[in-house]
């Protein structure tokens, strides 16, 4: 049952003790400031039961603390530590000298509770809204976009290791949920075999490509054995979860036939393989063709002017790197915010984003993407004009078409002009390389947005807003290698999420104190919302 803690003063209180030696300029002395009026009890009333139960750690309390664990990169055990012994923090957060205020797994209970309760974003929201209140961040400011990669916390496994983990996950809960099941599988396959040390030790075949030829078959049978003694089973659902993944596992990774069993080629395994089943969510990604990963991308959008974390959102390695970006532009209208532009590289600068971006009054600033490299070197798309009413095409010689047909995959509608005109067209050479000697164009549905784009990007307006763009790689470097955003601490994308948004707002809170401490514009007391 949550309540308001009255606390009684203490001479071993750090505030009373402590006064004198944090000096007026100390991180943590503007920290417990800035941040603990941010906060009440009450506003995490709805994550406790109300009428029965002994009084929580103060959510508050555990809320501070985590700003703090991530603004100095701690594990829950080095934190729990620091609360203990570190002055300066007992400081920041109010404590008494002796006080063991909890025990480190109270910060992993919090999270579960922020998570199961959809309060993930909820202490982020408001550092930003106060920020946003205090104009540091302006409601209609200029935005800019980017994209970094978060390796997951897991070992990379090989077939093998994957379906012998993918196995005794299986076990695990078996033994106890269905006994009988459990005692044949016990008399068809190795027990030994999928011992937790056996499972996680490193494979005997990894360097042997025949002995890991040989350990797959065994294997692979033994997965079979499993999943044919427990098929029709009256399983729970968490069970039948790990069933489906161990199907998924040997569908992916796994080519039988009845000569032989053997693992599928990469080109083979689908784009979206799972990669381990300790994180389901963790992808193979990469940022260019040689910077290969495997985890989670994190989009991050800042404000050009006093470069705060507007949103930050995480998504699995294998997407585009601009995927998120209307949803994380819309979400800030909750704040206020509406970015009058949004600048980004060419990862944000397809017709889809541009078009839902506009519907929301904020215009995509980024280059355009040349997709198409063999009409790099002839007429370009602008020179043609498309009538969307009478779905007619006309080229730079004046003539016609409305035949096309729909390419779905790519939506697009693709015109094709009369090859008895193309071929005598006297800027034939110059219009198409062609070995059919006639133009093909594909239209998006987004063509509009897209020759806008192509206008405003000739403009000197266009050079200028790409000048604010490099900035934020100062930003991704700081989340990444200041404050632990490039390896995920949990497993799972919700939990990553939570680790990305108290990344980012302990980042806005440090920027906001640097502000302060600077005197920003000679105000600090409007700052800090004095």
């Amino acid at each position: 049952m949550l309540k308001n803690p009255q606390r009684q003063a203490s001479f071993y209180d750090a505030e009373y003790l402590c006064e004198e030696l944090i000096p007026a300029e100390s991180y943590y002395r503007k920290f417990k400031e800035i941040v603990s009026p941010l906060m009440d009890e009450l506003d995490f009333e709805t994550m406790y039961c109300q009428d029965n139960g002994r009084p929580p750690i103060s959510p508050k309390l555990l809320a501070m603390v985590l700003l703090l664990q991530f603004h100095k990169n701690l594990s829950d055990r080095e934190m729990e530590r620091a609360c203990m012994y570190d002055i300066e923090i007992k400081y920041a957060l109010g404590l008494k000298l002796n006080e063991r205020p909890f025990d480190h797994s109270s910060l992993g209970d919090f999270r579960k509770r922020l998570l199961d309760n959809g309060q993930s974003k909820m202490i982020f929201d408001k550092v930003l809204n106060r920020l946003i209140d205090l104009e540091l961040i302006k409601r209609d400011e200029i935005q800019r976009i980017d994209a970094t990669h978060m390796i997951a916390d897991i070992a990379i496994p090989t077939v093998v290791a994957l379906v012998k983990k993918g196995v005794r996950e299986i076990l695990k809960p078996l033994k106890g949920q269905k006994p009988k099941v459990y005692e044949k599988i016990l008399g068809k396959i190795d027990m030994a075999e999928y011992t937790r040390e056996k499972v996680n030790q490193a494979d005997e075949g990894r360097l042997d490509i025949e002995k890991r030829k040989v350990k797959l078959v065994k294997v692979v049978m033994d997965a079979r054995c499993v999943l044919e003694e427990i098929e029709g089973a009256n399983v729970g659902r968490d069970l039948r979860k790990r069933i489906e993944m161990l199907k998924r596992i040997l569908q992916e990774n796994v080519k039988e036939s009845q000569e032989k069993i053997e693992e599928r080629e990469y080109k083979d395994k689908p784009k979206d393989l799972l990669v381990s089943p300790i994180d389901e969510d963790a992808r193979y990604g990469c940022k260019s063709d040689t910077k290969r990963f495997v985890g989670y991308k994190a989009n991050v959008t800042e404000a050009v002017e006093n470069h705060f974390i507007t949103n930050i959102n995480v998504m699995r390695g294998n997407r585009p790197d601009g995927e998120p970006t209307v949803q994380m532009i819309v979400e800030q209208k909750k704040s206020g915010l509406v970015p009058q532009k949004l600048i980004g590289d060419t990862a944000y600068a397809n017709g889809v984003h541009r078009k839902l971006l506009n519907d929301n009054a904020t215009m995509m600033v980024a280059p355009l993407r040349n997709a198409n490299q063999s009409t790099q070197k002839v007429y370009p798309k602008s020179l043609f004009h498309y009538d969307e009413k009478t779905l007619t095409l006309t080229c730079p010689q004046g003539v016609k078409t409305n035949t096309y047909f729909e390419d779905h995959q790519h939506g697009l509608k693709q015109f094709h002009f009369p090859m008895s005109v193309c071929r005598k067209c006297p800027v034939r050479k110059e219009c198409t390389k062609a070995e059919e000697g006639r133009r093909t164009v594909g239209i998006s549905m987004f063509n509009k947005e897209l020759r806008e784009a192509e206008i405003y990007n000739k403009t000197d307006e266009f050079k200028k807003d790409m000048k604010l763009r490099p900035p934020i790689e100062g930003k991704l470097s700081e989340l990444t290698r200041y404050h632990g955003l490039r390896r995920a601490k949990y497993r799972g994308l919700p939990k990553v999420q939570l680790q990305a948004l108290f990344t980012a707002a302990a980042v806005n809170i440090k920027r906001w104190i640097k502000l302060v401490l600077e005197g920003f514009a000679g105000q600090a007391e409007v700052v800090m919302g004095f």
